[in-house]
């Protein structure tokens, strides 16, 4: 039997983040019995992460990233060799820039990906025949720019909703505390099916071609019958942690 890397999963960002992404590695592992799948630690501690989208706008001021960077730290421990954090948000400049710092400091050999990055690349080597990109994610994300800044410098042209739809549709959607997705990790309300379509239409009257789940809480509407083609940061993040389990 192969030897292969131990997963580090950074969970609690959103509720369901890690639990989705551990699945998507289970989905994603060549395997045809128990012993041949991966070694995976997941984390999750959600009471002590800050909320990353009110951070980037000054609603608190502690930076998520200490929290995050002491869980790397407790993952490492443990022995994981290559981590992920499924959450996009951390992932803009303000948090992981941060954490990167706490990371180099703590001198870890485990391998900490890119999530938005992986995101990128799987774009660029398996989906050059779309050009048109739609970008769904947390308003922290949105402002950031992220997504626009990485798909433009890839040579793609990034469809962004403007600001009212982002707040009054695609924010509601994830963030509702009656019907959004963070409240309810067991269903997708008929409320939130409603914004679902809204998001499509407002997408396909822009010729949008593919659309970037560019939020963890997102990868719950993938049984959802869409009618644009979907990349799923989580399930990119579950491929790029099984290729560095394995390599």
């Amino acid at each position: 039997m192969h030897t292969s890397k131990t997963i580090g999963i950074v969970g609690g960002m959103g509720p369901k983040a890690g639990s989705l992404l551990f699945d998507y590695i289970m989905k994603h592992t060549v395997a045809s019995c128990d012993q041949e799948h991966l070694s995976v630690i997941l984390m999750s501690f959600p009471k002590q992460i800050e909320d990353r989208t009110a951070f980037l706008e000054g609603e608190i001021q502690q930076n998520p990233a200490y929290e995050i960077g002491r869980l790397i730290n407790k993952l490492a421990s443990a022995g994981a060799e290559v981590i992920g954090i499924p959450c996009n948000t951390t992932h803009t400049e303000k948090i992981f820039n941060v954490i990167e710092a706490e990371y180099l400091q703590a001198n870890f050999k485990a391998n900490l990906l890119n999530m938005p990055l992986e995101v990128i690349n799987y774009l660029k080597n398996e989906c050059r025949q779309y050009k048109r990109i739609g970008v769904l994610s947390t308003n922290g994300t949105y402002h950031s720019d992220m997504y626009k800044v990485y798909l433009e410098n890839a040579g793609f042209t990034p469809l962004i909703p403007d600001t009212d739809f982002q707040y009054e549709i695609v924010h509601k959607l994830i963030y509702d505390p009656i019907f959004g997705l963070k409240a309810n990790t067991d269903q997708i309300t008929k409320m939130a099916q409603q914004y679902i379509q809204k998001i499509i239409t407002y997408f396909q009257e822009r010729n949008t071609e593919l659309i970037i789940f560019g939020c963890t809480e997102l990868s719950m509407l993938n049984d959802s019958n869409l009618t644009i083609p979907i990349i799923d940061s989580t399930e990119i993040l579950a491929k790029a942690l099984i290729r560095e389990a394995i390599s």
